[in-house]
């Protein structure tokens, strides 16, 4: 596994269609988006786009436009890494996922035992950036970019990439699995900041 971000902190990530932009930095700005810990690592939220239901695995009711996939995709992702537990990552495969999930549970089986030991805080984000660079976030289908500034990343002179394919059924987001591994990716052009925002 790529040691520039665990797959868990931007979920995130996955894939196709038709180019689209993001949505503006004044209208993300608008509603207050802050970055939050969840369960395997760290997503954002908003009053506006979401998460407006949670439980203690689940995080769901996200607003169906291009932030509300993007916040969907920083909650779903990290709750299907190792580090969320299996009773997290077996709820959200279940609920909130499509695609290969045989694969993905084998992944998390493969990961396991997690050690019992703090969190990296080199792979918390002090801020994630999103990019819409496939379909539509008011359609069915989009795919989301998701930039995560983590010291790991910035140390090895970028930001941590994961692209999230999801889909919209049965009124919220779902994110395919398995989730590409992150890459390094050089700069935020061509992204908007998701959060946090003032």
């Amino acid at each position: 596994m790529s040691r520039v971000v665990a797959p868990a902190v931007c979920a995130v990530a996955v894939l196709a269609a038709s180019v689209s932009c993001a949505a503006p930095a004044t209208e993300v700005a608008a509603d207050r988006v802050v970055l939050v810990a969840v369960p395997g690592g760290t997503a954002a939220s908003s009053q506006r786009h979401g998460p407006s239901g949670e439980d203690e695995e689940r995080a769901f009711e996200f607003s169906h436009d291009e932030v509300g996939a993007a916040i969907a995709a920083t909650h779903i992702g990290p709750r299907i890494g190792p580090s969320a537990g299996a009773a997290v990552v077996e709820a959200t495969l279940d609920a909130q996922c499509w695609g290969d999930l045989a694969t993905a549970r084998a992944r998390f089986a493969s990961a396991l035992p997690v050690p019992d030991q703090p969190g990296r805080t080199d792979l918390i984000p002090a801020a994630i950036f999103f990019r819409v660079i496939a379909g539509d976030g008011q359609g069915d289908h989009v795919v989301v970019s998701l930039l995560a500034d983590t010291p790991q990343a910035r140390d090895r002179g970028g930001y941590s990439r994961v692209d999230a394919a999801l889909r919209r059924d049965d009124g919220d987001w779902r994110l395919r699995v398995p989730v590409p591994r992150p890459i390094l990716h050089p700069d935020t052009a061509g992204h908007a900041l998701l959060g946090p925002t003032s």
